[in-house]
């Protein structure tokens, strides 16, 4: 059968940042399809306006298309956006966009981000949602007219991408945690709704002296005066304020014993992925793709909670988790389903399917 190629927006730039995409789009290329690399520039509209070997444009986060602060640059930007893809529809090319995210986390453009929104639940042929319960949501939202397709991919996993060689021993000499500390961590970009700061209270009001509160990641402008603020007279808390390098990772998550999550809103989760990829429990809010992941790999594996992070939350989950390290037999959680080679083929079996081949 002869293979078509794939426009992605984005493939490969993210790399360092979230590599999501290069791990799913290297292992499409692996099966011999082309991947060209798709960014929002005037030259990359001329460029794939013209027959170019692609049959499927792939769209991640259609919300990067509002950048900026001017509203009248952001309008261009959504008028030209509009006009590629209704060109892509018109040559026959099927749109494709995995829905990240039900809303955008932080919109400088609510109104125009309304538009890019119904535009994209109009026009799109294909819908992939990372958790099966989210379909629904997403049918929900589209024109309802038969014609649009869906399906639920996993999101792979990053075991064997990021180096995990250093001990547990070794990863708290590295970042000078006591041996004996039971270590909540939270890693990734510090934003406002991603609640840290609601974690640091919850765990400044725990009564145990045995714990600590790892914190290490960029520290978004929306949260910087509150998260201060929050950090003052914190006694047990460690904060990097730094992007964490990919070689680093296995030094954060082999000093932990737990990673917290606790956004108030989450439709996916990445960083869950890549905590079962280390092997470490994740503790998040009962939502969506958390709930769903809890029933696939297991409470041990992902311990959820209602409403809001609490002290008593943080206890709980410590007492839990050292009664299940005792068990030696399982140290590390089933994630073969979310080999990333198959991601991959489930991603191209859909794409055929919206192609009719």
């Amino acid at each position: 059968m002869k293979k078509f190629g794939i426009l992605a927006w984005p493939a490969f730039s993210t790399k360092g940042g979230n590599p999501y995409n290069y791990i799913l789009y290297s292992n499409i290329k692996d099966q011999e399809y082309q991947v060209f690399e798709f960014e929002f520039t005037l030259r990359n509209i001329i460029k794939y306006s013209l027959p170019v070997r692609y049959k499927i444009f792939h769209i991640h986060w259609p919300t990067h298309v509002l950048i900026g602060n001017s509203v009248p640059k952001a309008r261009l930007r959504l008028s030209i956006f509009f006009f590629f893809i209704n060109l892509m529809k018109f040559f026959g090319r099927k749109v494709v966009w995995t829905v990240h995210n039900l809303e955008a986390h932080e919109s400088k453009f609510p109104v125009l981000q309304k538009k890019l929104d119904d535009f994209m639940y109009r026009k799109v042929d294909g819908f992939i949602s990372l958790n099966k319960s989210g379909l629904d949501l997403i049918k929900k939202k589209t024109d309802n007219s038969g014609r649009q397709k869906f399906a639920h991919v996993f999101h792979p996993h990053y075991k064997n991408y990021y180096l995990n060689e250093v001990s547990r021993q070794k990863a708290r000499e590295e970042l000078g945690v006591p041996a004996d500390k039971f270590v909540f961590l939270f890693l990734g970009q510090i934003r406002a709704y991603k609640n840290v700061t609601g974690l640091i209270k919850a765990f400044k009001g725990l009564k145990s002296d045995n714990t600590l509160l790892l914190i290490a990641g960029n520290v978004h402008e929306d949260i910087e005066k509150e998260l201060k603020e929050h950090l003052e007279n914190s006694e047990g808390i460690i904060f990097v304020d730094s992007f964490v390098k990919d070689e680093d990772l296995q030094l954060y998550f082999n000093c932990a014993d737990v990673v917290v999550t606790p956004y108030n809103r989450i439709f996916n989760s990445g960083s869950a992925f890549l905590n079962l990829s280390f092997g470490k429990p994740t503790l998040a809010p009962d939502l969506w793709a958390l709930a769903e992941l809890k029933q696939i790999v297991g409470s041990r594996w992902i311990k959820t909670y209602d409403g809001q992070i609490s002290a008593e939350i943080l206890e709980k989950s410590m007492a839990e988790i050292i009664n299940e390290s005792k068990d030696l037999s399982v140290l590390h959680p089933d994630i073969s389903y979310l080999d990333p080679e198959a991601v991959a083929l489930e991603t191209i079996a859909f794409y055929k399917s919206l192609l009719n081949v």
